[in-house]
């Protein structure tokens, strides 16, 4: 096991939790799925965790990390979703609402807030993870 900050390991936590997701309709579009968020039980805050890490990993990881983070994301999307066909459409969907969007910009903050070594570091750990 992989040896992380009390920070870096509550934000994995926050990722690795398993939650079920129900009330679900797709878009007429199919652009987005929208989501009752009442039915469900994740958060916007664990969605919006994962989101800011998929907007801050990339740029700080070399290819093939790179590749094992797109890996992990859409396991990790999929984990917080499950029941949902296309969880990226949702989290497009759940940017689109002015509440997520307040709780994606605190993420932001919080997450940017902490070294930027930390924040590598828990974005190479879940590039590596299997």
């Amino acid at each position: 096991m992989i040896k992380l900050g009390k920070i870096s390991q509550a934000m994995i936590g926050m990722l690795l939790m398993g939650v079920t997701v129900s009330g679900i309709a797709e878009d007429k579009n199919n652009d987005t799925i929208a989501i009752d968020m009442s039915e469900l039980s994740t958060t916007k805050e664990e969605v919006a965790v994962l989101q800011v890490l998929s907007e801050i990993c990339p740029p700080m990881l070399n290819k093939s990390q790179q590749t094992g983070f797109n890996t992990a994301y859409n396991v990790e999307l999929k984990k917080l979703m499950p029941t949902i066909s296309d969880p990226r459409l949702a989290v497009q969907y759940l940017s689109s609402q002015q509440d997520y969007k307040q709780i994606l910009n605190e993420t932001r903050q919080w997450t940017l807030s902490y070294p930027k070594a930390e924040n590598l570091e828990l974005c190479k750990d879940l590039a590596n993870s299997k």
